[in-house]
């Protein structure tokens, strides 16, 4: 939540919400310690003895600092004004990026030549000692509070490692390199030291870049003094006033990540699953402040950050447990909630937060309580009161924050600010009821103001349904999430050994396609058509969808004459297929056509039923995308739903006149907005508005998909381009075929399963995916990179380079597939 930033009339996109119904049994979860982590003192032990041996190893520090960034007072101005102007439901902004473009390279070293001394190599210092070889930079920071370091292009050998200290002795790492780029923890002081630990025979392989240093604002030292007077410090309460408070201190985190060139902050708190063996750190906050895989794996969690004492000074960060990385598992703006696994084990002195599946959105003067970081602070405590008479639409400004998605109350101790974001709320007896979305009224610029202002929190029973899978495991299936990091591009197939495929949840065998890879795209099912005739409208293009390697889903109109008043189907001679190529012209994978299947119902003048399928003679290898049913239609394109669409754009590459792909940002509306302009859709059309503020270029979307997220990580196809006013005013509405209502028709002509998503036990999507399976069940993961790229290892619970990884599905798992970009080595020989 934003102090700043979330005035009374909220600007949201319109969201489908789905009221809770029905008589599914409550499900109650109660807080309760796990065993994970080190403990606090055991990690000052264990990061004093890593200390001392970095320090035996390289013998002597630089003396001057290869790189020296600073944080001006023209930085605290920008951050100022960003947060001031920045829409509703954005993170408190901290920090900026600051870019170094300082390169590594130990390929040069003469190592057998070196004594056991320290030399001056590469604006550092490096020593041999034995057979382990050290290599120190220095990096020193002006007005930063902590700063955190963007390692690019990542040359590790395996044994070799990254460290990250200052000069008060706090050590950050290993860190391992899998990944080719990341960022490390936060780390305070003005001098910061990166340091290679690895062998003197792999040191020709050692090769990186510090590629940009995030610098965290270092006037968020003052952040206790500037809260608001009504801000309460969490050390004032004890279990006398909450009975569970002190439980939830060691739950609730202080999360920091990285979003495009700044450094953010919200709230967030570990959730306890129905399994009293499980240790899984799920962890909650809000969507606002995660929601998207990039960010999620940038996320820092400080956890017991909070005073000594009441009304004492705000201790430094750095004194508390962080943890780094995390996977997204489920996000939604309809509810404003993320849940993600945490990549590290939080400290073991954690407790993990029970919740509740009830909704209580609806009983007023429900007590409401909280610990969050309000501008960063040590932990704040707060109490709220639910109103179930306030108004959303008159409070909020608009119609899409409807009670039950969100519950409203009113404060009665304390209050919460910017960086509160994502805090869990929960009842008297420790259960999580929902999660800080912000605030509404007609006085946000006083927080203190219950009056005038109420607190909205995202209500966890209405997304319960969607994050139980993780939450209340079924044994019968048992969530697998892969995530795909790293540099390059690749895939991974599961598959299941003979033995555990009777334990399935359904059959399932490997679907790697064969042939030879093709470079893709992150829209890889775009498809280009180009049609040829010998009639007066001789040639035209569109665009198309790959939703099988033998078959593109696209516009009736794309594959008719409208020369004549026939409007003929033209013949599958005319048609040439282009696939896997971010170029209209070139590249990816060409097809010649078999067959032509244009529905048997399409009306050329109105352009309903505006769908054809094309079958081709041989497959592409890009990736498929599966449709939008009608039984997910209304949780994955109902009305709000924020989709893209993609399509080919000219424009010059090299001084010559290319077409690219490219995407324009839709949001699904009524369908009445279309029909202001273009007279009444039918039911077999849906409209949306476009985000594109370019009048400069326009992109060909005839036939082309309207792709939304499919709840997996991945992409649906939701509609395909059927008419609109193009180019000559790209902020009009377009309108398109509404896929749902076609699935089975496309199944009847095809042969094919679209209904699930890739089909059942089958990981095999886009950056992030997962699968069920019954527990016991051995799955094997293999991972196959595409040209260009290598695979780099297992991260979670798969270990290990070799490409494939079996793993038996005793409880949720949650598995990183590391694919790289192949790094050029260095030809230089010098020595020290």
């Amino acid at each position: 939540m934003e102090r700043s930033r979330l005035t009374a009339r909220l600007v949201m996109l319109p969201l489908c919400l789905l009221a809770w119904s029905g008589t599914v049994s409550a499900v109650e979860v109660l807080p309760q310690p796990k065993t994970t982590g080190m403990t606090h003192q055991a990690r000052q032990v264990a990061q004093q003895t890593t200390l001392q041996h970095l320090e035996r190893m390289i013998g002597q520090r630089p003396a001057s600092a290869a790189a020296t960034v600073e944080f001006t007072a023209e930085d605290r101005e920008k951050i100022a004004e960003a947060n001031a102007s920045a829409a509703s439901g954005t993170p408190l902004k901290i920090g900026l990026m600051k870019s170094v473009a300082l390169g590594v390279d130990l390929q040069p070293l003469d190592v057998a030549a070196m004594k056991d001394q320290t030399y001056s190599f590469q604006q550092g210092t490096v020593k041999s000692s034995g057979d382990r070889l050290a290599w120190t930079v220095r990096l020193d920071t002006v007005g930063s509070l902590a700063t955190r370091v963007r390692f690019d292009d990542v040359s590790l050998p395996e044994g070799s490692s990254l460290y990250v200290y200052n000069d008060a002795g706090e050590v950050r790492g290993p860190y391992s390199g899998k990944a080719r780029s990341f960022w490390s923890h936060s780390l305070p002081g003005d001098r910061l030291y990166v340091q290679v630990d690895t062998t003197g025979t792999d040191s020709d392989k050692v090769s990186f870049k510090v590629g940009a240093m995030m610098l965290i604002d270092s006037e968020t030292e003052a952040f206790c003094p500037d809260n608001a007077p009504c801000i309460q410090d969490g050390s004032c309460y004890d279990s006398s006033d909450w009975e569970h408070i002190d439980e939830v201190r060691k739950a609730i985190a202080h999360i920091n990540f990285v979003e495009g060139d700044g450094s953010y902050m919200c709230t967030g708190g570990l959730l306890a699953d129905t399994d009293d063996s499980s240790t899984i750190p799920y962890f909650l906050t809000a969507n606002h402040c995660i929601s998207t895989p990039e960010v999620a794996a940038t996320v820092e969690a400080w956890f017991n950050y909070q005073t000594e004492s009441c009304g004492a000074e705000c201790p430094s960060l750095s004194d508390n447990t962080a943890t780094l990385g995390a996977t997204l598992l489920d996000h939604s703006a309809v509810d404003d909630h993320s849940l993600m696994v945490l990549n590290e084990d939080p400290p073991a002195e954690a407790w993990f937060l029970g919740w509740s599946s009830t909704p209580v959105a609806y009983i007023g003067g429900t007590p409401l309580y909280r610990l969050s970081h309000p501008l960063g602070s040590p932990q704040a405590y707060s109490t709220q009161e639910i109103d179930a008479y306030v108004s959303p639409v008159l409070y909020c400004g608009t119609t899409t924050m409807p009670r039950g998605a969100f519950i409203f109350s009113r404060d009665v101790i304390g209050a919460t600010e910017g960086g509160s974001s994502g805090s869990p709320v929960m009842q008297e007896n420790g259960q999580v009821v929902g999660q800080l979305f912000g605030a509404c009224g007609s006085n946000l610029n006083d927080v203190c103001d219950s009056a005038n202002n109420v607190t909205v929190d995202g209500a966890f029973a209405n997304y319960y349904t969607d994050v139980s899978k993780w939450l209340s495991p079924d044994e019968e299936a048992l969530p697998l999430t892969l995530e795909k990091r790293g540099t390059g591009e690749g895939r991974v197939v599961s598959s299941l050994t003979s033995q555990s495929a009777s334990q399935s949840t359904g059959t399932a065998q490997p679907q790697l396609l064969g042939g030879s890879e093709i470079d893709q795209s992150d829209w890889s099912w775009q498809a280009a058509l180009k049609v040829t005739t010998w009639s007066i409208n001789s040639s035209w293009t569109c665009g198309g969808s790959v939703i099988d390697p033998y078959w593109i889903l696209t516009a009736a109109h794309c594959i008719v004459d409208d020369s004549t008043e026939r409007y003929s189907t033209v013949s599958p001679s005319n048609i040439q297929i282009r696939a896997g190529s971010n170029r209209f012209e070139y590249g990816g994978q060409e097809s010649k056509v078999k067959r032509i299947v244009k529905h048997p119902d399409f009306d050329p003048l109105t352009r309903d039923n505006d769908i054809a399928l094309i079958e081709l003679k041989s497959p592409v290898y890009a990736d498929p995308i599966r449709p939008v049913t009608l039984e997910r239609e209304e949780t994955l394109a109902c009305l709000g739903t924020a989709g893209a669409v993609t399509g080919w754009t000219a424009t010059t590459a090299c001084g010559n006149l290319a077409t690219v792909l490219s995407k324009v940002d839709a949001t699904i509306v009524l369908p009445s907005v279309c029909g202001t302009v273009y007279g009444a859709l039918s039911n077999n059309m849906i409209c949306t508005s476009s985000a594109a503020t370019d009048t400069t270029e326009c992109q060909s979307d005839d036939g082309s998909p309207l792709a939304v997220g499919n709840g997996r990580g991945g992409y649906a196809q939701a509609g395909i381009v059927s008419f609109g006013n193009g180019c000559d005013d790209q902020s009009a509405p377009t309108a398109y075929t509404r896929v749902a209502n076609y699935v089975s028709w496309m199944e009847r002509m095809t042969d094919l399963d679209l209904t699930s998503d890739v089909g059942p036990g089958i990981i095999d999507c886009g950056s992030v995916c997962r699968a069920e399976y019954a527990k016991d069940t051995l799955v094997t993961l293999t991972a196959s990179a595409s040209a260009g790229s290598v695979f780099a290892g297992w991260e979670g619970d798969c270990t290990g380079t070799d490409s494939s990884c079996e793993l038996t599905m005793s409880k949720a798992s949650n598995v990183r597939a590391i694919f790289n970009a192949p790094q050029a080595s260095s030809q230089s020989i010098c020595t020290p």
